[in-house]
């Protein structure tokens, strides 16, 4: 990515709408013909797992406005014998269908125990008779718009063994998708359904040319945050697709799987509803066109195992009803959001001020539809300009609301966390005027010296300007409260840094505030107080290796110096050196006894200063709570980012913990067990240096 310079002069100007409709033109044009267009409800789906749907089952599935299904195409169930294949399950399977005009997503995946002892394919012998089965398949059923999809998840050990191996990966999906260009040149082939956006194991396969044969890029967004914050992942894919595709070839993101468990720490089915018209929003209006939600049914009945409760029916089959099986909240979600919005295509996200509110605007000839919720976790009053007109409400459950009537040139709307859609006339030229919302996202990195550090983030492809203004400032003197800021589309990301009159002596607290030239707010970030942790304990810590006790490793740690200085920063830094031989391995920075390591108060998070070496390798911290549960958060991965970045480690009930109460409830106060770890995650022989200073606690104001 581009570097964020202050620049003096105006950016070009372009009206935002023209460049949208510019880029979906474009985006368009080039892409495959079995693809559903972005932005409507055509790509609509979910995982199955069956090739004989119960009576009645397919009924229920199109009743409920799914189009598309995503199934394992199995390569040892379709091959029994070398070179025999049986495919009339799925045959039968596209037979129950096709009538019901639902689509097929075939996942070509695993392995075959006639060609290969491991769960991958990592031989020649075995790539060659997986491509010539590939190929096969893909003749038999040519032409009927099916996405042939090359392996499941190749990126994490459960789907890849005995560990992934982006290159043998590679290897498979380059011998399958030429063989099927050769049988069947027509079909749609797309991978690699990466467990995540995993950039590092994406760009790996593009790296190894795979995007001269994928028509498309298949990941599984999982996550237990909210669907919403998958934009920023989705435009970074964006961006590496556009660097590696083949000139004049456009290559879309499909969401492949990803569903929400009702039994997650902080869900139930009602929640569970709510995500499912979420994520289908947010992926329309950031034109992903294959939006898959797993799952179908409910896979079993326990009730602490979150595998069984990922469905959008409940578990239980009923022969000789209709429905033949009990809808969740999510079914009913689902076939409310693609009966209201059955023709319709996406506008726009409109801007309404504040980050945290959606108002997505869907159009079918005179006729429009609203989609609008927050995020805030809190009820909102949403004001958007409009022509006087009625609007009839519905739930994201399809339950009749009292309508709404826009009066004075305004439409005010409550919003929640659960999406409703308005009714309208088209035209309606206020609407038409609102701008579009800009995925423009602020963080800041706590002050390591007499600066701090503000760090901006673009997430679309156009120019940006405004400003960032620093708010609720206590404990710091910051030289100017404000400071202007300029993208040009090219540019993606940032740092602005703002002059301290000095460092501060104690704890302090900060928020941000992010508007466009038009004083509308873009990005907030509520106040957070920061704590820094003493020099004289942080500094005094040592390494341990953990981990596979037979893998050997060595390590160094001591006070250096960094190829560059962080800005502003007078503190130690610690100089941790490392060499991992294949296999579990891990380092922990931890702590001298004391009672230093109790933790005051309950902090929302942690945070530390790392100058990554692009190794690949996760920070992690730990802490133990009251009862002796360990938590440990989790910051961001260092793929290919080199230099100073500011590492945030969020502390919540998602965060992997074990021991203890083993309730996942945090009890605090806690104490410091590991200020700093570093994971290598690939398992694989590493080695590298990176650099650590300024640990800080963070807490809500």
């Amino acid at each position: 990515m581009k570097t964020l310079k202050m620049l003096s002069t105006a950016a070009r100007a372009l009206g935002a709408a023209t460049m949208l409709l510019f880029m979906a033109a474009e985006s368009v044009a080039q892409r495959h013909p079995a693809l559903p267009p972005a932005g409507r409800i055509d790509g609509l789906g979910v995982n199955i797992h069956f090739t004989d749907p119960r009576p009645g089952e397919v009924e229920m599935l199109a009743a409920g406005g799914f189009r598309w299904i995503r199934m394992d195409f199995t390569w040892s169930r379709t091959e029994p014998e070398p070179g025999r294949y049986d495919f009339s399950p799925y045959v039968r399977l596209l037979k129950s269908l096709e009538p019901h005009g639902i689509r097929v997503l075939f996942i070509l995946d695993y392995s075959n125990r006639l060609y290969e002892e491991n769960n991958s394919v990592a031989t020649e012998r075995g790539r060659k008779a997986f491509a010539r089965w590939a190929a096969a398949a893909a003749k038999r059923f040519k032409g009927r718009g099916i996405l042939w999809e090359i392996w499941n998840e190749p990126n994490i050990p459960h789907f890849w063994k005995p560990k992934p191996n982006v290159d043998d990966y590679a290897k498979l999906a380059l011998a399958a998708a030429r063989a099927i260009r050769e049988a069947a040149p027509g079909e749609a082939i797309v991978g690699p359904a990466t467990s995540r956006i995993d950039l590092q194991f994406l760009e790996g396969c593009f790296q190894r040319g795979l995007l001269q044969h994928w028509d498309a890029v298949s990941v599984h967004p999982y996550r237990q945050s909210a669907p919403e914050t998958v934009a920023a992942e989705y435009y970074k894919l964006r961006r590496l697709i556009s660097r590696y595709s083949p000139p004049g070839k456009s290559i879309p993101i499909l969401s492949g799987e990803w569903g929400y468990s009702a039994v997650w720490r902080g869900f139930d089915p009602q929640r569970q509803g709510k995500m499912l018209a979420r994520q289908w929003l947010t992926n329309l209006s950031l034109a992903i066109p294959l939006s898959i939600w797993y799952d179908w049914h409910d896979d079993g009945r326990d009730p602490h195992e979150p595998e069984h409760h990922f469905g959008t029916v409940a578990f239980k089959y009923h022969a000789g009803r209709s429905p033949v099986y009990d809808a969740k909240p999510a079914y009913l979600a689902a076939k409310t959001l693609t009966s209201v919005l059955d023709g319709f295509r996406f506008v726009k996200r409109l801007a309404t001020g504040r980050p945290d509110e959606y108002a997505l605007l869907f159009r079918r000839d005179d006729q429009l539809r609203l989609a609008v919720w927050t995020t805030a976790g809190t009820e909102l009053t949403v004001r958007l300009p409009s022509d006087p007109c009625r609007f009839d409400v519905v739930d994201h459950l399809g339950r009749r609301r009292e309508p709404l009537q826009a009066r004075d040139g305004t439409l005010t709307v409550r919003a929640t966390d659960a999406p409703q859609y308005l009714f309208g006339p088209w035209p309606n030229k206020r609407l038409a005027a609102v701008p579009v919302a800009r995925l423009v996202t602020a963080s800041f990195a706590p002050v390591g010296g007499e600066v701090l550090s503000v760090r901006i983030e673009k997430h679309d492809a156009l120019p940006f300007r405004g400003r960032v203004e620093l708010t609720d400032v206590a404990g710091i003197e910051p030289l100017e409260l404000q400071q202007p800021i300029a993208f040009p589309a090219d540019v993606d990301e940032g740092t602005i840094r703002f002059t301290l009159a000095s460092g501060p002596t104690a704890e302090y607290r900060v928020g941000l505030r992010v508007s466009d030239e038009q004083s509308r707010v873009v990005d907030r970030v509520p106040a957070r107080r920061i704590v820094p942790l003493p020099d004289e304990f942080w500094s005094k810590a040592h390494l341990v290796p953990d981990g596979d006790p037979k893998v050997r490793c060595k390590l160094r740690l001591e006070t250096g110096r960094p190829p560059e200085a962080l800005a502003g920063c007078d503190r130690p830094v610690l100089k941790v050196t490392y060499q991992f031989e294949p296999g579990w391995k891990f380092l922990r920075l931890v702590p001298p006894d004391g009672s230093r390591r109790t933790i005051a108060g309950k902090p929302i998070a942690f945070g530390i200063w790392l100058y990554g070496d692009g190794q690949g390798g996760s920070p992690r911290l730990r802490v133990r709570d009251a009862t002796g549960q360990t938590w440990q958060p989790t910051g961001q991965k260092i793929d290919d980012w080199k230099g100073w970045r500011f590492v945030e480690f969020p502390l919540s009930r998602s965060a992997g913990h074990w021991g203890g109460a083993e309730d996942g409830v945090i009890h605090f106060p806690l104490r410091w067990d590991t200020i700093f770890l570093l994971d290598n995650v690939s398992r694989q022989q590493a080695q590298g240096t990176v650099y650590v200073t300024a640990p800080v606690v963070i807490y809500e104001k």
